[in-house]
This record gives structure tokens, sequence and C-alpha cells, in this order.
């Protein structure tokens, strides 16, 4: 069943991609984000001697974000965020993630409400969890992310951004014991709302 909700995504998201779009100036961009998760789940799997175990509990995610991007002639975006990323588990506890995101939008229409929807990927790091593993340094991550929202073009040089995304986090491969390891990903949607000057 997600194999194929995944695939019918990845064709629509295709076809829309090669409909005719606005043509607008070309420019840089810069701006601000804040976004609040509407779900999110942590889970962790461990591995021993070919014995796999797997753990899942809720999280809540809050997170800010400063960006820069370009702007293609066709309204197409290309943008680099510096996000954090506050974690809450459901059960007590709580994280931070910091990184880096490369995305990519693709914007339509001419019209004050432009809808969109983007697709990237990231650079992360788990703060303060070094003196948690014997490798003495903070946990790293790659994560992946979907978009779609609207752009609403309020002036030639500003506009605001309401979208909804997913993201996950996959964290690289702890070494528990000696051939055991500990697998850790983070999992959320959330809504975002943003604000940019346009050059």
């Amino acid at each position: 069943m997600k194999k194929s909700i995944t695939s019918a995504s990845i064709l629509l998201l295709s076809s829309l991609a090669m409909t005719t779009q606005a043509e607008v100036e070309s420019g840089v961009y810069l701006g601000v984000n804040s976004n609040t998760s509407l779900s999110g789940t942590y889970k962790a799997e461990y591995e021993n001697s070919g014995f796999t175990s797997e753990s899942e509990s809720d999280i809540d995610t809050t997170g800010a974000s400063l960006f820069i991007g370009y702007r293609s002639s066709r309204n197409n975006r290309f943008q680099l965020s510096f996000s954090s990323i506050d974690i809450d588990y459901e059960g007590g506890g709580s994280d931070e993630a910091v990184g880096t995101d490369l995305d990519w939008q693709f914007v339509y229409g001419e019209s004050t409400v432009q809808p969109y929807w983007g697709l990237g990927f990231g650079l992360y790091t788990l703060e303060d969890t070094a003196d948690l593993f014997t490798s003495g340094d903070d946990l790293k991550g790659v994560s992946f992310q979907l978009a779609a929202g609207a752009k609403f073009d309020l002036h030639e040089h500003f506009e605001l951004d309401a979208s909804y995304h997913i993201k996950s986090i996959a964290w690289q491969e702890i070494e528990v014991l000696s051939g055991d390891t500990l697998n850790l990903s983070h999992t959320f949607s959330y809504i975002n709302l943003g604000a940019a000057i346009k050059f």
C-alpha cells in the first residue's frame, strides 16, 4: 500500500513539474520560517546477532529556520535553510536537532495566491549526544522532506508562505556492543508559516 501511494505521488509530482508555469522576474530572496508538528514518531531499531527488535513513541516538534534562495524566471525556487528543531518525547525528555536543508520548490500561477510543491534533503546533528556514544561525536543524520503549500505574493518585494511538510531524519548507525547496532529515526509532519523579502 505504501509503495503504491509513493509511486502515485511521484508520478503526480512529475506531471505537475512539466505543466506551464508563470514567467516572473528572477532574483534572490531571504526569509524566516516557523513550524509546529501535527504528528510525529521516534523509532529505535536494535539488532543483536541477527535478531531485530523495534520500539516507537510519539513526538512533538517545533522549529525555526533562516533561509536564502534563488527564484528562476519560471518561479521555481532553489532554497538553502539553516534549521533548528526542538523534539519533545511522549514519555518525557527532549532533544534538539540542528541542520542545513536544501530544497527545490515548484511554484505555479501569477495571482496573489500561488500553489507550490517541493522536495529536498538535509544534513542534521542531534545536539549534546557526544557523551552517549564511544565515538565522542554528536549523532549525525540525513533528512528527506516533501512539501505542499502556497505563496502569498503581497508585494513586489514581499511574500508569505503557508505549507504542509513531511520530514524524516535517519541517524547514523550506532554500535552499542561488539556486533550490536542501534538505528534511530525521527519522522514528523508539520505546518509551516514563513515570510520572505525578494530582491
